[in-house]
């Protein structure tokens, strides 16, 4: 059987499950997670939403890369379906799946076949950025302009308000102290992701001011047409319903609502609400 030009391969920390995997026809690197002592596979053992509901309860949670055994299975399964392999992981900022995918990628087996590329993304963006290229290739771009255009520029600024400052302890983020002190203050932090990383961008005392400021750098754009606009929670439908609102009205045009995914939220914690801005590859 003749195959196929070219295949897509993500991992977990792009928030998207089997049935929308398929969907999108995308192949999905999926990543271990532990709470509790077990371990399951994210999105296949369990929920973003089973997940939520065990962190509200107390129970810790770690994530890690996925296994090079898993890894090399898949680039091989996938080189018998493909001539050749994009493959975009979690940005290399937050993660050492990408130095690790980049590594072998150079192997002798692979060489020439399997493009990694640090779009410097996670959660949501990725799947708005697989999107656009598909349209390129569709376009006849080549696999090293998409590279370039994906890792020569930053077109992705987003927002995180975490309900709990405690998971950030937990994930290393801020140290107990500070999250004592925060937590006696009632400080709420605001984080924002930019070239990949993940800063903190302010502190202020309530949720509300935390959405306030943070929504402030998203919308303060020229030319709003640039980008897509989405906003990313756990458990807070109503009040991302009420957020979308808020930003079509200044926006003037359509803001999605995703729900986080098990591994990005066991970061995160329930509850979160993030918001962004992405700029567009490809003009719709």
């Amino acid at each position: 059987m003749k195959k196929k030009k070219i295949g897509i391969m993500l991992d977990s920390s792009c928030d998207i499950d089997e049935n929308e995997a398929r969907e999108l026809d995308v192949h999905v690197l999926r990543m271990p997670i532990v709470i509790d002592g077990y371990e399951y596979m994210d999105s296949i053992d369990i929920s973003s939403e089973e997940v939520s509901r065990l962190l509200g309860e107390g129970k810790l949670a770690k994530t890690s890369q996925a296994t090079l055994g898993s890894l090399l299975e898949m680039y091989d399964r996938l080189l018998e379906e493909y001539e050749e392999l994009i493959y975009i992981p979690l940005s290399s900022g937050l993660s050492g799946m990408y130095n690790t995918a980049f590594q072998y990628a150079k192997d002798e087996k692979y060489k020439g076949r399997i493009h990694v590329i640090d779009a410097k993304l996670a959660c949501y963006p990725v799947i708005t950025v697989v999107k656009d290229v598909k349209k390129m290739l569709d376009k006849g771009v080549s696999i090293e302009e998409i590279k370039a255009k994906l890792e020569d520029h930053s077109y992705l600024l987003a927002i995180i308000i975490p309900h709990d400052i405690n998971y950030l302890k937990m994930g290393g983020r801020i140290s107990p102290a500070a999250a004592s002190l925060a937590n006696l203050l009632k400080i709420v932090p605001i984080l924002t992701v930019k070239d990949g990383m993940i800063d903190v961008y302010d502190k202020v005392r309530t949720e509300k001011k935390a959405i306030k400021v943070g929504l402030e750098p998203i919308i303060a754009v020229d030319d709003k047409d640039k980008y897509r606009y989405m906003v990313i929670h756990d458990n807070r439908l109503e009040d991302a319903l009420a957020l979308k609102a808020e930003m079509e009205a200044v926006l003037k045009t359509e803001v999605e609502i995703q729900k986080f995914g098990p591994v990005i939220l066991s970061h995160a914690g329930p509850k979160t609400i993030a918001f962004g801005r992405i700029e567009k590859l490809v003009n719709d």
